[in-house]
Formats: structure tokens, sequence, C-alpha cells
């Protein structure tokens, strides 16, 4: 595994010295242009599994796309070779047509703080709601992106969009 062949993937060619927020743009735009969401594995009954290596050949080699998991895996481990300050959150999923959260965690964010700021970036959301910029990890804040207007808002203790 090779940061190189993942930027070529990608088609990434800017900086890989600057961990600030418009680097983490540039990549995670990147990543969510060239790497769909995709879940075909499972209806084609592939093994499954989150191991970095199998994630890496999948997405990186063998140029298909990954479901939220592997997409947020792999966009982690991009970020931590090159000094970002990264993490992996789990999150419920929201239903909009239940109007309902699921009931257990079912995907995967990844957090990176910059200069004391904490920000989502999600590489893998399968839907209309897929967020095109980093979002600042704070509640309330409107933060206008080209699908619509993002938000996290508090509720029982918990960050919601």
């Amino acid at each position: 595994m090779n940061l190189e062949e993942y930027f070529a993937r990608t088609g990434y060619k800017g900086s890989l010295e600057k961990q600030d927020l418009e680097t983490l743009t540039d990549i995670f735009q990147h990543h969510i242009r060239a790497v769909p969401f995709e879940n075909l594995s499972i209806h084609c009954g592939e093994k499954i599994t989150l191991e970095l290596e199998h994630v890496y050949n999948k997405i990186v080699r063998r140029k298909r796309g990954g479901w939220c998991m592997e997409n947020n895996q792999l966009l982690g481990w991009v970020l931590k070779s090159l000094g970002y300050d990264a993490s992996f959150l789990g999150a419920y999923v929201f239903n909009p047509h239940q109007n309902t959260y699921a009931t257990i965690m079912t995907h995967l964010l990844v957090k990176v703080v910059i200069d004391s700021k904490a920000y989502i970036v999600d590489g893998g959301f399968g839907v209309s709601y897929q967020m095109w910029q980093p979002m600042e990890l704070v509640s309330g804040k409107d933060q206008p992106q080209a699908p619509g207007i993002f938000r996290f808002m508090e509720k029982n203790r918990h960050l919601v969009p």
C-alpha cells in the first residue's frame, strides 16, 4: 500500500506537506469524485472484510468503489499517513422515509482535528446527502455546501445532522 498509488487513483496532485483545511478539502473532494459508494460485494457473494489491505486493493488497485466503512477506512489511513490528527467515529443513519434514526450504529465517519477545531469528513455516504466539504463538528452552525445546507444539532447529548 502506498500513497502515490492512492493519489493516482483519485487524481489528486496537490500538496502532501500541509495538514490544513484547504488541503484536507482538496483530498476529500478528489476521493468522493473518484471513488463511488458501492455495495456490490454484498450482492455478488464476495467476502466482506474491513482488513485495510483488502479494502486498499479493492478500491485502489481494482478501481472499485466501496461502502462507508471501506471508503472512510481508506480515507482515514491516507489522512493519518499524511500526518493529520484523524480518528474514526460511529454514526446512526437517519431514515427520512421513517423520520427516525437507526437504532444501531451502522455508519463510519472520519474526524480530523486541525488547529484545535474538529471536522467530519465522510467519503462514503451513498445518497444525495453526501457532504462535499469537511463539516466543522459544532452544534447549530449552518454549513452551506453544493448539495444543501448541513448542520449538526445537539439532541440527547448526541450531535445529529
